[in-house]
């Protein structure tokens, strides 16, 4: 019965992390300027598959397909900037002797997220051979590291009522 418990803590976190995609098309207006949403579902990438390295690189593949088919964006072009960043940011913790102060952590999260917004911005405006406004990614960016702070604290209670108990 216990195993059977824990068997199916980690499938209701990938719901979770598919239910923040899905979130992202919703859009929150402000101040008439523009539509953004803050990237919760790079927060819960960030925090599941860089910090607890909890997420293969599989599902997040998985993740950044379905969030390119929502998005109308092409295909597999989240997915490679998730798994190029996730691979950098690896290795960066395999050499970092501290990984448990929030602080570091979500500086970590600020260089993360910004190199995201950087290199998706950088392959849509090749592949479209048009540069976007930087004004919502600017939003985003800014939005996505305060958010990042509460979101933090919820994914360490996910964290410890679903996978630690």
């Amino acid at each position: 019965m216990l195993a059977k418990k824990s068997f199916l803590k980690l499938p209701v976190l990938y719901l979770i992390a598919i239910i923040f995609v899905v979130l992202n098309l919703s859009n929150i207006r402000i101040s008439g300027l523009v539509d953004i949403m803050p990237l919760f579902d790079l927060m819960m990438i960030f925090y599941f598959g860089v910090y607890k390295n909890l997420f293969g690189i599989g599902f997040i593949f998985l993740m950044g397909m379905w969030n390119d088919a929502l998005c109308g964006n092409p295909i597999t072009l989240t997915s490679l900037c998730y798994i190029i960043l996730i691979k950098i940011f690896k290795v960066i913790n395999s050499k970092v002797a501290i990984k448990d102060h929030f602080r570091q952590i979500w500086q970590q999260f600020i260089l993360f997220c910004l190199l995201f917004l950087v290199l998706k911005y950088l392959l849509l405006s090749m592949f479209n051979n048009s540069l976007y406004s930087l004004n919502n990614i600017s939003i985003q960016f800014v939005l996505s590291v305060f958010f990042y702070v509460i979101m933090h604290k919820f994914f360490d209670y996910l964290n410890l009522k679903l996978l630690e108990e």
